[in-house]
Formats: C-alpha cells, structure tokens, sequence
C-alpha cells in the first residue's frame, strides 16, 4: 500500500510517500519495520502553503513513479498549529479522498515531533537507496519534546511518554521534564517553533536543576525542527494499522482551542459590521 502524508501546520508545507506491506500480511512490527518511505518534497516559501502543496504533491508522485490509482491511504497532520495552515492541509486531503475514494488518517501534528529522528533517516536513505527498510518507530534514550508556540507562556505541547499532546503553559512542560524526566536520566531533545520563542526562558529553567544544554538537553538543528510530511508518515502507519481510518467527511482539524480573533468576538472586543443603516 501507498500512503501519501501531507503536512502545513508549520512553516514548511511537504509531500511524502511511504510504502508499506497491507494489513495482515505481517504482524504489525515487522509491517512498521519493513516500511520504505519513497520520497518527500518540501516547499520552504512561507506563506504560501495553499499555492505550493498540490504542486508538491504532483512531484512527488513523478519522481517516485507512482501514480494516485496506485495511492491506497491519504495521510494529514489535522493540528494544532496554524489555523490557515490546518485548514489548507485538512481540506486538500479531503477533495484527494474524496476524488480518490480513499480512506484518511488524522496524525495529531504534535505527534509527528516524536517520529522526527526516524523520519530523518528515514528520508536521508531514500535519496540514496530507495529500497532500503525503514524503521518507522524510533527507539533510545532520548525523550522527545515538541512545543509549538501559543503566546503569552502558553504552547501546544508535548513529552514522548511523559505528557500528553495538549494545550499547556510553559513551565507545565517544563515542570514534567524537570520533575519527572531528568530523574530518569534521559536527554531531552527539543523539537517545535517553541524553541525560536522561548529559548531564553527554557535554558533559565532548566539551568535552575543543575540540566545544562547539549549535555542534558537538545534542541534541534533549525533545519529539522519542524514538522515535516515524513514523519506524519511515519506516525500514520501505525494508526493505520491499528484502524484508526476515517472517510473524507471524518476528516476533521483539531485547533486545540478558538482563534484569537474568535475569543475577542466573543468576548465583545471587537466591533461588528454592520454595514450601512437601512432605511
């Protein structure tokens, strides 16, 4: 089967394709083992998500040389992150499912973070070697903490194996590193546009309990610190495998909470528009 992953909740709007033996074939680990992700394309022109992922798509597809009849899975991170950029994501899968009548899966975009170091090596061997296995499930020592900015302290955020993907304050998170990670004994490597907004205040925490920076904790190079279309790949197989599958109409964003503009609203701080008086 073929698996065509889309991602536009972070700057970087990409295309993948993964490959993997069908359901039943195999027990589960060995199907996860085994899958080969074929090719990913990545836009890096901000903004303009809506412009470039089809295209994206239509190359990845030509130089992977498969064609969409062959396509047996559309794959998309539903959020949280930008809310224009859910939207994009969520409603281009939908019409591909739907012009496709294919079956959707719905990858919570924080935990594509936790599939990010397998979608690396994962990527870098299909440029060389196509039909080389990847390891789709990453294992260490590390644990994996993925934050996306939400303003005002606050972050989607989440700790592989230790916090739950959801909206948080900062020091939550940090709180549950420090209080739960670091006794544990494990680096911490950072992944999210949480890094660019709150560096300064994460290394003052952490620095706090005695846990220096490239020593206790990482953050990830800037090249790969965002999502990325490989790892929504990646973290859509095994809920593909566990059935976690829906049609295009149960493909639905997950926002995480309201838009700015919508809390104003209701909140009666912004002027409503009435247009003009009527006689």
């Amino acid at each position: 089967m073929y698996i065509l992953a889309m991602e536009t909740t972070g700057p970087n709007a990409s295309a993948a394709l993964l490959r993997a033996a069908e359901p039943g074939s195999a027990p589960e680990p060995e199907i996860i083992e085994r899958a080969v992700l074929l090719g990913q394309q990545t836009s890096y022109e901000a903004k303009n998500h809506l412009k470039n992922l089809m295209p994206l798509i239509q190359e990845l597809l030509t130089t992977c040389g498969v064609e969409k009849s062959q396509l047996t899975h559309i794959a998309v991170s539903v959020g949280p992150g930008s809310f224009t950029g859910i939207r994009i994501g969520v409603s281009t899968a939908r019409a591909l499912a739907q012009a496709l009548q294919l079956p959707c899966i719905a990858v919570p975009t924080l935990e594509v973070f936790c599939h990010a170091q397998a979608a690396k090596h994962a990527h870098t061997r299909a440029q060389g070697a196509q039909d080389e296995a990847v390891r789709a499930i990453g294992g260490g020592a590390q644990v994996v903490c993925g934050i996306i900015n939400a303003r005002r302290g606050q972050v989607y955020g989440i700790v592989d194996g230790y916090l739950p993907g959801g909206p948080y304050m900062l020091t939550d998170v940090l709180d549950v590193i420090t209080q739960q990670v670091r006794p544990d004994g494990r680096p911490v490597l950072f992944y999210g546009n949480g890094m660019d907004a709150y560096e300064t205040e994460i290394e003052s925490s952490l620095d706090d309990f005695n846990m220096k920076k490239d020593r206790d904790y990482f953050f990830a190079p800037q090249s790969e610190r965002h999502q990325s279309a490989a790892a929504v790949a990646l973290a859509a197989l095994p809920r593909l495998l566990g059935g976690e599958v829906t049609d295009f109409a149960g493909l639905l964003p997950d926002y995480m909470r309201r838009a700015e503009a919508e809390v104003k609203l209701a909140a009666g701080q912004l002027p409503i528009c009435r247009g003009p008086k009527q006689e």
